[in-house]
């Protein structure tokens, strides 16, 4: 699903390049990002894709309501 990619994939990659830009630079300041884009990927497994489904899913209906005038009185 392209909503995995999305919210999965592409975080999962940019950990790994972080990780792998902190191990060959020697550089320490790399490993607070991959570190916290390795704990949303975490969440993100753990149930934070339903949360994520949610919030998408209620934006979109709310737009679409405001956007077909649904609370117009």
């Amino acid at each position: 699903m392209l909503f995995d990619v999305l919210f999965f994939g592409f975080p999962l990659v940019i950990a790994f390049c972080l990780a792998a830009h902190a191990v060959r630079e020697s550089d320490p300041r790399f490993w607070l990002p991959t570190v916290s884009t390795g704990a949303y990927c975490l969440f993100y497994l753990v149930g934070g894709r339903e949360v994520l489904l949610y919030l998408c899913m209620g934006l979109l209906m709310g737009g679409g309501m405001l956007n077909s005038g649904g609370l117009a009185g």
